[in-house]
């Protein structure tokens, strides 16, 4: 193969990795945002952010509902080994579709915050009070 044909088809397959490497960097940022969305809702406390990956400790932990009233409410006997156990893994166990667990977990959520509404008190924050986050590559300024 001569030299200029071979040019062509390293020029060819550098574009083509680019390509590829700018799709990958979209979809990066598209799967960032859509994380911080999710993140947010969960932090203001959107119960229909609870995924079939979290555990029983992981939602108690994050809407601050008693493990033992979540438990309670899907109607566990034995909750001790089935607390770090995924959603998913815990509906196919009691043979019910994972969006019943989950609904089933929304339901008690919200029952535990009309019942306990102490524990319901997201104070929002000033903006004055935040601190500027550190420079980071995707926060450069320009």
């Amino acid at each position: 193969m001569s030299d200029r044909p071979r040019f062509g088809l390293l020029c060819f397959l550098l574009l083509l990795v680019l390509g590829f490497l700018a799709l990958a960097a979209v979809n990066t940022g598209q799967a960032a945002r859509s994380f911080q969305q999710h993140y947010s809702a969960i932090k203001a406390g959107d119960i229909h952010d609870i995924r079939p990956w979290m555990t029983i400790h992981v939602v108690s932990h994050i809407y601050h509902v008693p493990e033992d009233y979540l438990c309670h409410s899907l109607n566990m006997n034995n909750p001790g080994p089935l607390r770090h156990v995924t959603l998913s893994e815990l509906a196919k166990r009691k043979r019910q579709p994972v969006d019943q667990v989950i609904h089933n977990i929304q339901h008690a959520i919200l029952t535990y915050r009309k019942t306990h509404p102490h524990y319901l008190t997201l104070v929002p924050t000033q903006h004055n009070q935040l601190k500027p986050l550190p420079p980071t590559p995707w926060r450069m300024k320009y």
